[in-house]
């Protein structure tokens, strides 16, 4: 853990990360970016409603799932921005959060909420012209087609509750996670 005192601040922030061997070549990598969206990068997400809606000590608070397309080497992230005094409360609802993930996993309205919206946003990512122009190229640096993307597209459409939850509990270790916090917490 890191924490760094920043005076002055009226906000903090924390962001933790946890690595996984996992690329987008992975069978899991479409179960993990599912696990993502409930946990953390939708506008629904577990993290966002516990932390903002609900206990109301965050500004803003989420995930984001990244991988790599070469080395197995991808990057669960976490992140809030917070009232400094907040810092052990936020502490707390991440790591609730995070094992009720594991433990519980996500139900199928969920799961079925998330392969609706990821393959919405991908359709509309390939739908704008920037979004064709960078896909376009970062194909060719991997040496990949339109086909691709439809083989992760055809994978999140079929994934159930099961394997998602499968998946995740395989890689989150809610205690293994590196932390740093930034704000005025004296």
């Amino acid at each position: 853990m890191l924490k760094f005192d920043v005076s002055d601040k009226a906000n903090a922030f924390l962001i933790g990360r946890q690595t996984w061997p996992v690329n987008d070549e992975s069978p899991d990598y479409p179960a993990l970016v599912v696990a993502d969206y409930v946990l953390g990068s939708s506008a629904t997400s577990r993290l966002w409603e516990r932390l903002r809606q609900k206990d109301g000590l965050s500004y803003g608070a989420g995930s984001v799932f990244r991988a790599g397309s070469f080395e197995p080497n991808a990057a669960l992230t976490l992140y809030a921005i917070f009232a400094p005094a907040n810092l052990a409360k936020v502490r707390a609802g991440f790591a609730e959060e995070l094992a009720a993930a594991v433990k519980g996993g996500f139900t199928e309205a969920e799961v079925g909420h998330a392969r609706t919206g990821l393959l919405e946003e991908r359709t509309a990512a390939r739908a704008e012209d920037r979004g064709v122009a960078a896909s376009l190229v970062g194909q060719a640096f991997r040496g990949r087609t339109w086909a691709f993307d439809a083989t992760i597209d055809a994978a999140i459409a079929r994934l159930t509750p099961a394997e998602v939850n499968a998946t995740l509990a395989k890689y989150l270790k809610p205690d293994a996670f590196a932390y740093a916090f930034a704000g005025d917490f004296k």
